[in-house]
């Protein structure tokens, strides 16, 4: 029955998303996803209570995605300069598989206030997971140890974000490979020791 539920949700989640990279996150109607999904308005609200709800858990799922990539790719570097510039990397190429929501997603939760303390959270393996990191390199002398890494984490995280907005988001006209490197070397030099 489990699976059958994760299963029932997953197809919700997918037609959604083909529904909301068509119409764009006003247009888009519950009763359009269920319709395109078989299934009954009800069935839709035994696993999602609104549309935004739909929004936070496609979020989640992009954003579980990045991290296992991001988490593995750091864990994976020997050197402070190759876990940055694979983390973001792979930070980069991974949310493009959600080009075309990213718009919606990166948005579309935070337009409700009561609902944003859960979009925080789900910010905050990323910052854990870069504290972490960023200890480390600051033992290793790698990282100015003058920085605080609480607050490093969240602004490479920010940054990061930002950057992948501007190149996916806003087409720029640079190439992911010419962002990528000027995040990173950016990001590199604004920690050095």
């Amino acid at each position: 029955m489990k699976q059958q539920n994760a299963e029932r949700r997953a197809e919700i989640l997918s037609v959604a998303r083909e529904v909301l990279a068509e119409k764009g996150l006003e247009a888009t109607k519950v009763s359009e996803i269920v319709k395109r999904a078989g299934i009954a308005q009800g069935t839709f609200y035994l696993y999602f209570d609104s549309k935004n709800a739909l929004i936070q858990a496609l979020t989640k799922e992009m954003m579980d995605k990045v991290f296992d990539v991001v988490s593995d790719s750091l864990a994976e570097s020997a050197t402070f300069e190759q876990g940055l510039q694979n983390g973001l990397r792979v930070a980069f190429h991974s949310m493009s598989d959600y080009v075309d929501i990213f718009n919606i997603l990166m948005n579309g939760c935070a337009v409700l206030s009561s609902e944003s303390q859960e979009w925080r959270e789900l910010f905050v393996p990323f910052y854990e997971l870069l504290e972490t990191y960023i200890r480390k390199w600051q033992e290793e002398g790698s990282v100015d140890s003058e920085l605080d890494p609480k607050v490093i984490s969240r602004l490479i995280v920010s940054l990061t974000d930002q950057a992948v907005d501007d190149y996916y988001v806003h087409r720029s006209s640079a190439s992911v490979e010419v962002y990528i490197a000027n995040l990173t070397r950016f990001v590199q030099k604004a920690l050095q020791a």
